[in-house]
């Protein structure tokens, strides 16, 4: 509902007002700043100039003072920045609440003790985001304060000038989401902190729940809502800083894809990376560990290898498989000679007591340590020279060798491995495979589960938040290790089961994980804001799905469907969407098929990228891609060469890669 004049009137000066608080915050802050870091630096002179003359306690005490004085400074550098960000743009709504009006912006501005300006992730701001005119609360920590909104209004500010502002109830489809939809997309994800609806909200903000499980459905704004939670908790909870948060992406490609929002909403970006880098750091016996993306190539591709081996070896049934070996691989290791070592001799028998009785809760190889230690602190009085020479001599005078490559490989010579898989198998195939310098994916997991049973798990203490995207790319084992590691942290996990692109793992339900992860909430996410109602009734019908509803207002484009024998037809389409959009997509089944369409147009567009397992920049102008390396992204057009076949969910994957329209060979 547009406003009166006189409503306009005062809007308008309402932003002016905040735009010179604004102004006069900046100037003081930043000549605030340069005063502070004047002082430091004198502080710091003094401090070495004299530090004899001070004893430890006082220099401790001026060392502490120094590092309060830095980090003075940098939560004013922070705000500082923050401001000079929404300077043009300070707030994006506003709701009146029992007769208070509250403005909400990606950061909060006061003027003495009044906020012209709440943050967004205050709690009295989810009110914007919950509820429409009428009844309304909010939770403190005195309990709810309820209410009544009255009035509730967004707004377009642009370079600090009122563009659009009218009144609304809830936003699910009013005319601000539904104009943020129309948009062409971008390079990179925006942040969605204007449009951020009910059922989104209620993830981003969970602080009761330590860990949240969401299955979320093709464009529901998974990843939006994971990185809008965690600029939330960055906001809640005092402890948690950038540096204590890890995100898990699927590929190089959507890690840059992202890396825009959190700075948007005034975060710095957190540590990121993708499983096969992270297993990396847990196998230096390897140069490298496959990336997701060609190890999935690698099927799609009809590379030679034997399928059902790669399936058994990501299943369930190979955690229970790693235990057992390694307990009969345990039970086997054993002293065969006594312990002599500068002059004090031990029984192997005693040792092998020590081995099999008093440690044998502990990890194989930490048992070794615990014996060296033992002896040690016993005969040596702690010395580490001394510990680091008794834990060598320990391990030569065994039957075995700490040799994980060897154990590795003598899982799948034991008799206990074939019974347990049943089927004939290339041996020398597996064993090759496993001697280049590059470990095949599908063995990264149950290699690292081996090593961590062997000499437990190298905990990761200082991260306190984790984030899985892509959730249902990853195994049980993987999620069972990934927790272990990270026993510290809490985990927001998202993903959606019908975009499985892994030919050898599905989960039926997300909802499994809660056995893994404990006080967790499942939740489901089941509209979506990428797609045109055509193209998402097309993708429902790829899986036999009725419960998904797009929220994008219908265009009227239905999805057009041409014979894949006319696919010479292809370069009309191409300039029939570039003339109309952003961004335009060709999605096929295998990279290889890719690539020869990228050949074909690579010199008449200057712009056109392929995106392949390495790539980690592109032209969004004109993209060629395979379906498993689009996950995640999303283009204003696609056309999609059907060669699909039985593989349905890869299928659905590229179809919902399109915002407004699709062409499909077929």
């Amino acid at each position: 509902m547009e406003l009166t004049k006189e409503d306009l009137k005062q809007e308008q000066q309402k932003l002016k007002e905040t735009i010179k608080e604004i102004d006069y915050q900046i100037e003081h802050a930043g000549a605030d700043i340069f005063k502070d870091q004047d002082n430091l630096k004198d502080f710091q002179e003094y401090i070495w100039g004299n530090k004899t003359d001070f004893d430890e306690e006082e220099l401790n005490q001026l060392l502490y003072d120094n590092d309060l004085k830095v980090q003075l400074i940098d939560n004013k550098t922070a705000k500082f920045r923050k401001l000079k960000k929404v300077r043009n743009s300070p707030y994006f709504g506003s709701f009146t609440f029992n007769d208070e009006k509250i403005y909400v912006g990606i950061t909060s501005v006061k003027h003495d003790l009044d906020y012209l300006v709440c943050d967004w992730r205050a709690p009295i701001s989810s009110m914007f985001y919950d509820f429409g005119v009428g009844k309304a609360f909010y939770k403190t920590p005195d309990g709810e304060e309820k209410g009544e909104i009255t009035q509730k209004r967004q707004y377009t500010i642009e370079d600090a000038k009122l563009k659009h502002v009218f009144d609304t109830n809830l936003n699910i489809d009013d005319d601000m989401l539904q104009d943020v939809l129309a948009t062409n997309s971008s390079d990179k994800m925006k942040n969605i902190v204007n449009t951020i609806q009910q059922e989104q909200n209620q993830v981003i903000r969970n602080n009761t729940n330590t860990n949240v499980i969401v299955q979320g459905i093709a464009g529901s704004g998974k990843t939006s809502v994971a990185l809008h939670r965690i600029a939330f908790l960055l906001y809640k909870l005092e402890y948690l800083s950038s540096g204590n948060v890890l995100i898990f992406s699927p590929n190089n490609v959507f890690t840059e894809y992202i890396s825009n929002v959190l700075p948007d909403l005034g975060e710095d970006n957190t540590m990121q990376t993708t499983f096969h880098a992270f297993a990396r750091t847990f196998i230096p016996e390897y140069e490298g560990v496959e990336p997701y993306s060609t190890f999935v190539e690698r099927y799609y591709k009809g590379f030679k290898q034997d399928n059902d081996l790669i399936k058994f070896k990501l299943s369930d049934k190979m955690k229970k498989l790693i235990e057992d070996f390694v307990k009969v691989f345990s039970k086997a290791c054993e002293f065969n000679e006594d312990f002599d070592y500068k002059n004090k001799f031990i029984l192997k028998s005693e040792l092998n007591k020590l081995l099999h009785e008093r440690y044998e809760d502990r990890p194989l190889f930490d048992r070794f340590d615990l014996i060296a230690e033992k002896i040690n602190n016993t005969y040596f009085q702690g010395k580490d020279k001394d510990f680091n020479g008794i834990r060598s001599r320990l391990f030569k005078m065994t039957n075995i060798k700490r040799d994980y490559k060897a154990c590795y490989k003598a899982l799948f010579k034991s008799v206990l491995f074939q019974r347990t898989y049943g089927k004939a198998f290339d041996l020398k195939e597996v064993l090759n495979n496993l001697s280049k310098d590059t470990m095949p994916y599908e063995d990264s997991t149950p290699f690292i589960y081996m090593k961590c049973l062997l000499e437990g798990y190298p905990y990761q203490v200082a991260m306190r938040q984790v984030v899985i995207d892509e959730a249902q790319d990853y195994t049980y084992l993987q999620y069972f290790i990934i927790n272990k590691i990270f026993k510290n942290a809490n985990f927001t996990i998202l993903g959606d089961v019908n975009q499985t692109v892994n030919p050898f793992y599905k989960y039926d339900n997300l909802n499994i994980l809660t056995n893994i992860f404990k006080n967790a909430e499942y939740v489901e996410l089941k509209k979506t804001y990428r797609s045109s109602p055509e193209i998402i009734e097309y993708a429902n019908s790829i899986l036999g799905l009725d419960h998904v509803s797009a929220i994008r207002r219908t265009m009227h484009l239905p999805v057009l469907k041409h014979d894949i024998k006319d696919l010479q037809h292809i370069g009309k389409d191409i300039k029939y969407l570039k003339d109309k959009y952003r961004s335009v997509a060709i999605i096929t089944k295998s990279i290889d098929e890719a690539n020869l369409i990228y050949k074909s147009f690579k010199d008449k567009y200057k712009k056109i990228s392929v995106i392949d397992a390495n790539t980690k920049k592109y032209y969004t102008e004109l993209v060629v891609t395979p379906a498993y390396s689009a996950k995640g992204l999303e283009f204003d057009a696609c056309i999609i060469v059907n060669n699909f076949d039985k593989d349905k969910y890869l299928y659905y994957v590229a179809v919902t890669r399109a915002q407004h329209e699709l062409i499909i060979y077929e």
